[in-house]
């Protein structure tokens, strides 16, 4: 692709005016600059042409899943297959991925290549593409610039970050259950009781080969858990309390939380489910396993803070889901008193609510949580507070005892 630049306007502009002058006043000085000037784009035309002649690249992206804030190292070979040495080759990825401005400088002998690397960093979890790649050069003069691609473009998968949690609390009544409720599980207990579809992370140790034969696919074994609670997430997707930007945002922050909060309990194996009304209902059901978990960081992963569904009308269409077994983990910044009111009903029933509570107001919202927090301390439901650059392994091991210590930050601020 030719792209002229505003310095070439400038001297076609420059080039009609002596033109005009020239004809007019009929000096050949004018008539020696005009030449100078048509000299002088058709070298830079023909610069960034040979510039580009004989070159070819290949990438490689390598790993395509990663988490938000991590890097991809994209390898690129470069080839110059002609006689002419390149100079001052622009090379740099086409990708969507939010906040990406990389890209090398690059000088070719003749007839030699060269690898580069590209590195691109993650700064929002989602689906992206990458691997197709933009060379350019542009003249000395300035007038043109000349791009060609290569490569061909992949899918990159960001996942949503995953922190330990070690001092995140889990209570008894969550890994004794009841006896009353049998669950599914993704790990292999004594007792198989049906099959399903192979999913990745399933150990070859759980497919059902007889089946799988019969089926003409890969079938995997569901094993009996016994007595267990099951803990549902809900992350808060409502587009009108997301604040702050790119990998500093509510949204952001509640996917990061969720992930870390599946893997901590997945380890302790209990059922975990997840549910999130974003431009779409998310919803998985409850279950085990490492392959389990990798589809609940994939489906956080896709979501999106783009819904329109308030909390509590969340809390109300999916009612039903849940029993007094139930742990009930509600990550929002939602300063709206009516959801924590749902809560204190859900627990009458025997749920187990649990809040993180996103203070919006450290990302730029103009409004905090502090009747929220009221409410459900009064109650008597856990709640953690996360604000802006915390730590979140450290914020998720520390309770929030009374609405006095939120006030307190808010005075300091």
């Amino acid at each position: 692709m030719i792209r002229p630049t505003r310095r070439f306007y400038l001297i076609v502009g420059l080039l009609l005016v002596t033109a005009v002058t020239a004809t007019a006043t009929g000096f050949h000085l004018f008539s020696s600059l005009i030449l100078i000037l048509l000299v002088t784009i058709g070298v830079s035309f023909l610069w960034n042409w040979l510039m580009l002649m004989g070159i070819t690249a290949r990438t490689n992206l390598g790993n395509t899943h990663i988490e938000s804030g991590s890097s991809i190292n994209e390898t690129v070979l470069v080839k110059n297959r002609s006689i002419i040495p390149k100079y001052g080759l622009e090379i740099r990825d086409l990708t969507d991925m939010p906040g990406y401005k990389g890209g090398v400088v690059a000088t070719l002998r003749t007839r030699s290549s060269s690898e580069f690397t590209l590195k691109l960093t993650s700064k929002m979890r989602g689906k992206y593409e990458a691997g197709l790649i933009e060379i350019a050069n542009i003249d000395p003069f300035g007038l043109f610039r000349f791009e060609i691609t290569c490569g061909v473009n992949q899918e990159i998968l960001v996942l949503p970050r995953i922190h330990n949690l070690p001092e995140f609390y889990i209570t008894n009544a969550d890994l004794s259950g009841d006896s009353s409720i049998r669950k599914r599980s993704s790990t292999v207990t004594p007792h198989a009781s049906s099959v399903r579809d192979y999913a990745p992370g399933d150990s070859l140790s759980r497919v059902h080969w007889g089946t799988s034969a019969r089926m003409g696919k890969l079938m995997s074994k569901e094993f009996d858990l016994g007595s267990a609670s099951e803990v549902w997430i809900i992350t808060d997707l409502d587009k009108s309390i997301n604040f702050g930007y790119m990998e500093e945002s509510t949204d952001e922050y509640a996917a990061s939380i969720a992930a870390s909060l599946s893997k901590k309990y997945i380890g302790s194996n209990l059922p975990v489910g997840l549910i999130a009304y974003g431009e779409k209902r998310y919803f998985q059901a409850a279950d085990t396993g490492a392959g389990h978990l990798n589809r609940l960081v994939e489906y956080l992963a896709m979501s999106r803070c783009e819904g329109d569904t308030s909390l509590e009308s969340v809390l109300s269409n999916e009612e039903p889901l849940w029993t007094h077994l139930t742990t009930l983990v509600v990550i929002t910044s939602s300063p709206r008193i009516q959801w924590s009111r749902s809560l204190r009903a859900l627990a009458r029933r025997g749920v187990r609510p649990i809040v993180v509570l996103i203070e919006a107001s450290s990302f730029g919202a103009p409004f905090n949580t502090i009747d929220v927090l009221s409410d459900l301390n009064a109650i008597g439901v856990p709640v953690y507070i996360v604000r802006k650059g915390d730590n979140i392994q450290h914020a998720l091991g520390i309770r929030s005892s009374n609405v006095h210590e939120m006030a307190n930050k808010y005075n300091k601020e």
